[in-house]
């Protein structure tokens, strides 16, 4: 070994017995100490010395005051104990060392008294693995990841949050707890946690930046160092009042006083930042030891190099002074057949530890190997854990078990991605996880049932514990990792009827503050789609066991699980279209009777009959319905509607057990009597009367919207049987005409396939308002109709604000114009464009800034402007026809069953979709009477060529003509269907007769026709003159 600095080479025995003051001094930097042994650990202050042997042996050499004011050292005594010691650690202003042992407990040993160890009772039962020392205060980190600190607490040092004298036993900082560390390191009154992937965390003493927070403010609670955030450090060492790191590449950053030169920088001043290290950037730095005031570090060349104080020698530069410079310790040449292995620093002391060439090869440094390490220690002992063991063996591995998963700081620190040290680039939007390889290790735990059961035990008494706030988002890997393991267990049969665990971690999660959920939503939202469906199906799986059970309530586990499959659908919403999952994704298969018992309980809280009824999804997780629940449970509850408005509550318990089987009573109805030859003009007259009529203040007046609609053409008053046939004929023929230019009341696209609200229209126009009373009429009566507007109607309906691809869908040559403006354009086009924030928009010249009239374009306001654009289209241009509109249309909708649905989905539901199914129409059509008949009758054979012949529109032309749908209800595939029978004729001259429909039944009435070519006249033309039987 070298020594270098106060009393360097003093107090320790040699080889042979000899002790090292018998020697001469020497004018060089450090002199070689033949010990005859190898030193595992060492550790400086100013009143004792003390090192272990890499036997396990420990020895304390006490440090005195001499006449002559000199610090001089006695002689090395061994500390007996029963246990291998580890490491130690040596206060720099008290006279109690602490060692380590091999088992992990904590001992002291006051070195003005005999040497007598005495364990420190407050972690006996805990097994620490690090033991650091400041000036008078201690902190440990325990094998499960947690830290503890007591001594002195005049800066904060001890991290309790709080000032404080100190603490004469050991304090767990809860702050630290969900944090994978890896070490911990004291100085002066300063403390320090590193964690596995390089996140830097400081408390105590900081009037000289020690603690590298860019400010000399002191903190009394674990504050993370940001600057030093995907930096990979590896190691760090404190001084009294400077620190050191080391990264990954082997640089090495200094911070805090700088009053002798100890940071490097060939300067005296301090830096509140961590500031690299020049002079050693050319080396790569493989370990680092500070001292009260100098610094040393090791290189993998094995030169060891020295910068600070060093009146007492402890640089080793012999005569050369430049303490703030970095230079190479001065060692007797006389080295050859050994190099330098490890460095120690403390106090004003230096030391080097030898190994000769061959044991150097492959030995690690203090800061090497630890990621690595914690991976294959935890593979190993899951491989323990599953393997066969007596019941002595058992009892420890549940102790394995148990310390391993009831520690969020030891599963944080597990399935790291190691490839090229990506973990260390770990932050708010990489988590530094391999979940793939979580994944197999959790298979292996969750197939035996002993094993699966200690380790659920592990993790339910670790969930209650976890911080709101973890100070690192290091702390949070552990709510993907049970995701992972949630996924394992539900993909093993057995264990599936379990939701105890998701609903434990679903209150964690719950628990967590906004900054901690949006960092996982983040995280979650990066992983491959695959694997974010798979966490998805996660909680629906837990929640379809809980709603499966007959007696289902809204307690807090059920809704736990409804909030995070919120939040995570609300995380999905935000993410880039390509990577995004669908909303279907999100959907659970819900029983109809659920959805009732639901319904029934929304009904009665809305009613304030029941206050306490609360149902558990229906307008509040609409996200788990898909399409067919929803559109269940609106045209449910408008039936109810139908029977309340009728006939108030006395048929509560009647309807709800017959339902759709209940039949509406016929002398209560919202009765429109038309002519077929003035329909839209009827209409309105006839709706602006009911307007007239109502009493929207006396509570006792139905509201005639939501009774039961009967339609009447002609004074025809039909049965109730022909009334479906009629009500879709209104809802028809009024659109087409509404819908038409003709009716001047819409505005439309340039290629007149949409349209919108025109700018000049007011809302005193009642047709608005009659409009949207309309088209809620058709989806309260659910009937699908002809409505060519653009999302944005939809979107508007519920709330949700249009944006620039509602513009794009309108109007593609404007939308375009304008994304290329925000996206594609760069600024000096932009301002080549010469434009200004003057549009026209439906014919009219419109500013669309009034404070700034005429204000150019640039690329700086261009969002404002395309936003100024699109807000002025849909929204500012037509806000009071709109609200009539919006007004008419929820006069009739209950507007909380409207926002079951999405803007899509209502589209959809209203408008229905396009079919081009053909051949699925011809799967779906039957034949009567004689064309009932296999194979094919030759008639059914020549129509089906006929119907192949038909354009697109005609075939279109053809569904309307027998079923009565231009387009089908989104949800109506199977009812997009026809039978067809021969058409009855008396004289039999079947050629002379045109085919006929019955559209209530999808009835097509086909002659026996002679040829092809008379069958394909004969349908054509009825087609153009739509040959429909209205009885």
């Amino acid at each position: 070994m070298f020594s270098w600095g106060e009393d360097g080479h003093r107090g320790f025995r040699l080889k042979g017995g000899v002790n090292s003051d018998s020697g001469p001094p020497t004018d060089v930097g450090g002199r070689r100490l033949n010990l005859g042994y190898h030193i595992a650990d060492l550790s400086a202050g100013r009143s004792a010395l003390v090192f272990v042997k890499s036997n396990g042996n420990a020895f304390v050499i006490r440090t005195s005051e001499s006449k002559d004011g000199r610090r001089v050292r006695g002689k090395q005594k061994f500390v007996k104990c029963k246990e291998k010691i580890q490491a130690v650690g040596c206060h720099d202003d008290d006279d109690v060392v602490t060692l380590l042992s091999e088992g992990g407990k904590v001992l002291c040993v006051d070195t003005t008294r005999a040497y007598n160890l005495k364990p420190l009772e407050a972690l006996c039962n805990i097994q620490v693995s690090q033991v650091a020392c400041g000036s008078q205060h201690s902190v440990a980190l325990t094998k499960g990841g947690q830290v503890y600190t007591w001594g002195r607490d005049s800066r904060g040092q001890l991290g309790q949050g709080r000032s404080e004298p100190g603490a004469g036993s050991p304090q767990h900082i809860r702050s630290l707890s969900a944090l994978p560390l890896v070490q911990v390191a004291a100085g002066g009154e300063q403390s320090f946690g590193l964690s596995v992937s390089g996140g830097v965390f400081g408390w105590g003493g900081n009037d000289r930046g020690q603690l590298g927070l860019g400010d000399t403010t002191d903190r009394h609670a674990p504050t993370p160092v940001h600057c030093l955030n995907m930096k990979t450090t590896i190691h760090i060492s404190c001084g009294k009042d400077h620190t050191a790191i080391l990264t990954k590449n082997g640089a090495v950053f200094t911070f805090g006083s700088g009053q002798y030169g100890q940071l490097g920088h060939n300067s005296f001043g301090d830096e509140l930042r961590p500031r690299l290290v020049a002079e050693l950037w050319g080396a790569k730095v493989t370990e680092i030891a500070c001292g009260r005031h100098h610094t040393l570090a090791l290189t993998d060349s094995k030169r060891v190099y020295s910068f600070g104080r060093g009146e007492q020698g402890q640089l080793g530069h012999g005569e050369e002074s430049h303490p703030s410079v970095v230079l190479p310790v001065q060692l007797p040449q006389d080295t050859d057949d050994a190099r330098i292995r490890n460095i120690f620093a403390g106090g004003n002391c230096s030391f080097a530890t030898c190994a000769s060439i061959e044991q150097d090869v492959g030995e690690e440094t203090n800061a090497d190997g630890v990621n690595n390490k914690t991976q294959h220690r935890l593979d190993d002992m899951i491989d323990k854990w599953i393997s066969e063991c007596d019941s002595k063996q058992w009892k420890k591995i549940k102790q394995e078990i148990c310390r391993t998963f009831s520690s969020a700081s030891c599963l944080n620190t597990s399935f790291l991605e190691q490839r090229k040290d990506k973990h260390f680039q770990t932050s708010p939007k990489y988590s530094g996880l391999t979940l793939s390889v979580a994944r197999l290790a959790f298979e292996k735990l969750v197939k035996k049932d002993k094993v699966f059961a200690e380790v659920e035990a592990a993790v339910l008494l670790l969930l209650p514990s976890l911080e709101k706030k973890p100070l690192g988002v290091e702390g949070l890997r552990i709510y993907l990792l049970l995701n992972e393991l949630l996924h394992v267990i539900q993909s093993h049969e057995q264990r599936r009827a379990s939701t105890t665990l998701a609903e434990a971690v679903a209150a964690a999660v719950l628990n967590l503050s906004a900054d901690s959920l949006q960092v996982i939503g983040d995280w979650w939202s990066s992983l491959p789609p695959s694997t974010m469906v798979e966490h998805v199906n996660v909680w629906k799986r837990a929640l379809t066991v809980m709603l499966s059970s007959e007696s289902v309530s809204l307690n807090s586990g059920v809704r736990n699980l409804l909030l995070v499959l919120q939040y995570m659908y609300n995380v999905n919403s935000r993410i880039a279209e390509p990577q995004r999952m669908p909303e279907t994704d999100f959907c659970l298969l819900i029983d109809k009777n659920f959805l009732i018992k639901d319904l029934q309980l929304w009904i009665l809280r809305s009613q304030l009959k029941y206050m306490d009824a609360e149902p558990l999804i229906l307008c509040s997780f609409p996200i788990l319905m898909d399409l067919g629940s929803k559109k269940f449970v609106f045209d449910l509850n408008a039936r109810y509607t139908k029977v309340k408005e009728m006939n108030g509550l006395m048929y509560w318990e009647t309807f709800w057990e017959w339902q759709w089987a209940l039949p509406l009573p016929q002398d209560l109805l919202f009765e429109l009597d038309l002519r077929r030859a003035s329909v839209l003009e009827d209409t309105f007259e006839q709706l602006a009367a009911v307007s007239a009529a109502a009493d929207p203040t006396d509570p006792a007046d139905p509201n005639e919207y939501k009774l039961p609609l009967a339609i009447y053409f002609d004074e025809n008053f039909t049965n109730v049987d022909d009334q479906y046939l009629y009500k879709k004929d209104f809802f028809h023929e009024v659109f087409h005409e509404m819908m038409s230019a003709e009716s001047g009341m819409f505005m439309f696209n340039d290629s007149k396939t949409l349209a919108w609200f025109p700018s000049k229209a007011t809302e005193e126009d009642q047709r608005y308002f009659q409009f949207g009373v309309l088209c809620g009429l058709a989806l309260y009566n659910q009937y699908i109709i002809h409505l060519p507007f653009p999302l944005a109607l939809f979107k508007k309906l519920l709330g949700v604000k249009p944006s620039l691809g509602d513009m794009i869908e309108f109007s593609p040559c404007v939308g375009e114009s304008l994304l290329n403006i925000l996206e594609v354009y760069e600024d000096d086009v932009i301002k080549n464009l010469y434009m200004d924030f003057v549009i026209n928009w439906d014919g009219t010249e419109v500013d669309l800034d009034h404070k700034n009239p005429e204000k150019p374009l640039t690329g700086e306001n261009k969002k404002a402007f395309v936003d100024a654009y699109v807000t002025h289209a849909f929204n500012t241009s037509v806000e009071g026809v709109f609200q009539e509109f919006k007004r008419g249309f929820f006069q009739v909708c209950d507007q909380d069953f409207v926002k079951l649905f999405r803007p899509k989905e209502l589209q959809e539901v209203l408008v229905g979709k396009d079919f081009h199914d053909w051949a699925k129409l011809k799967q779906n059509t039957d034949y009567e009477g004689v064309y009932n008949t296999t194979p094919p009758h030759p008639t059914i054979q020549m129509f089906w060529e006929v119907f192949d012949e038909l354009t697109e529109d005609q075939k279109k032309a053809f569904l309307w003509f027998v079923t009565g749908f231009e387009r089908v209800p989104i949800l109506g595939m199977e009812t997009i269907k026809m039978t067809v029978k021969v058409k009855g004729v008396g004289d039999h001259s079947y050629d002379k007769y045109y085919p006929q429909s019955h559209t209530c039944y999808s009835i097509l009435e086909l002659p026996l026709y002679s040829t092809k070519e008379i069958m394909q006249s004969k349908l054509t033309e009825a087609l153009s003159n739509n040959r429909r039987i209205y009885k």
